[in-house]
């Protein structure tokens, strides 16, 4: 049985709590406006970066690689 779905999951949670701490925090150490879009900006950098990762790991890999000496 295939297992890679919790990855999925927990990048989707942790995505959450970050975003909401960068909301929380950030406009208080800037100017409101540019704390709420560095916080959506780190937000997408986030998911994109752990989307990547998966791509590469999980996605990329078949089952000739894996036979491979």
């Amino acid at each position: 049985m295939r297992k890679d779905w919790i990855l999925d999951i927990a990048i989707g949670i942790s995505s959450i709590f970050i975003f909401a701490a960068m909301m929380l925090f950030l406009p208080t150490i800037m100017p409101e406006a540019f704390g709420y879009v560095a916080a959506f900006l780190i937000f997408v950098l986030y998911l994109t970066i752990m989307g990547l990762f998966v791509i590469r790991r999980f996605v990329g890999e078949t089952p000739q690689k894996k036979v491979k000496n």
